[in-house]
């Protein structure tokens, strides 16, 4: 965050027994930090969940995985989108108190709170992020996603709010987010291309930025049109977290928010593998809504990046790189099977 001052989260945790108070902090900042909302016992099950799963794909150092902080082996490291970390994080994701977690009662009551609606949507595709860490100047792309809003992804209700919460500690130089308050007021924001995680990252040059160090149980929540990152993990161990979007179910609702889109599986063998299977209360839990306004999804965003990148490739833009590998990776052909052939013809990362 070059040029940016960065102060510390502010704490709305006093707030929590006047929601009054803490709905005008969301409106004014687009985010909200609070301490121990969710129990860290709850937490520590999914980690070592995940935690056991890393340790047997290989991704931790022999012997530590019962470690408080076990270390990730480096030679071992990989990434999304390859189809080695798509297949280990699968078996991270589909474990139900991965899904469980993000439907506490403490959670959704606070939801409530501040949708200002009974009845809640939680978007059934929560996302796992399981980073590896990456020393600062490593060739390839960054370990921080860039600034970037959630609406452009999924779209739907503008009420959208974004839940992220750490399973491990997380502070700067090992994942923790990073948010630009007041950012959610300017709308949809421009894209650039960007060595981020993600290939791409909002046109902005924010003067201040607010971070910190979030422990389990700590929720970071912020509305879909916050401008946010994950930083960079620069540590030994991997960046643990959960991040799920809730609504109000009145809202109009994105179709790919209720779909497994990038997985060449579905929600049949995800329930599959739970003890009680479609019978458990979580499977299909959104089709009890029986009037959700279900909405296409929007292409726009996707063929503005996707031609983006590609124009970048043919002239051969190492920014594009990263882009490049997303759109091969996710995109439908004939774009996807352009950026793989512009990727082949990209320089080679060197290390710096």
């Amino acid at each position: 965050m070059t040029d940016t001052q960065v102060e510390p989260f502010f704490d709305a945790t006093p707030l929590l027994d006047t929601p009054a108070a803490l709905l005008s902090r969301l409106h004014t900042d687009g985010y909200l930090y609070l301490r121990g909302v969710l129990p860290v016992a709850d937490v520590a099950a999914v980690r070592r969940h995940v935690l056991a799963v890393a340790d047997h794909a290989g991704w931790l150092l022999p012997a530590t995985a019962d470690a408080a902080d076990p270390p990730a082996d480096p030679h071992n490291a990989v990434w999304d989108p390859a189809p080695a970390y798509r297949t280990v994080h699968r078996q991270m994701w589909t474990h139900r108190d991965v899904h469980a977690l993000m439907h506490h009662p403490r959670l959704l009551a606070l939801l409530t709170t501040l949708t200002g609606h009974v009845d809640v949507l939680v978007h059934p595709r929560k996302v796992l992020r399981a980073v590896h860490p990456r020393p600062a100047g490593a060739a390839g792309a960054s370990a921080a996603t860039g600034w970037h809003q959630d609406f452009p992804e999924i779209q739907g209700s503008d009420n959208t709010l974004t839940v992220w919460t750490p399973l491990a500690p997380a502070g700067p130089g090992t994942g923790a987010l990073a948010v630009l308050p007041a950012s959610h007021r300017g709308g949809v924001l421009p894209l650039r291309l960007a060595a981020t995680a993600v290939g791409w990252e909002a046109d902005v040059y924010p003067q201040r930025a607010h971070t910190g160090h979030v422990s389990p149980g700590d929720v970071l929540i912020f509305t879909a049109h916050t401008v946010h990152r994950g930083t960079a993990n620069t540590g030994r161990s991997l960046r643990l977290s959960l991040d799920v979007r809730y609504q109000p179910a009145a809202d109009p609702v994105n179709e790919t928010c209720l779909e497994l889109r990038d997985e060449p599986f579905g929600w049949d063998s995800v329930y599959d593998q739970w003890a009680a299977r479609t019978a458990d209360p979580l499977a299909y839990y959104w089709q009890r809504h029986t009037r959700l306004d279900v909405v296409p999804y929007d292409t726009r965003f996707d063929h503005w990046r996707e031609q983006t990148a590609l124009t970048a490739g043919e002239r051969r833009d190492p920014t594009a790189r990263r882009a490049l590998e997303i759109t091969a990776a996710y995109s439908a052909p004939p774009a996807a099977t352009r950026a793989a052939t512009l990727l082949r013809a990209l320089p080679t990362p060197r290390n710096t």
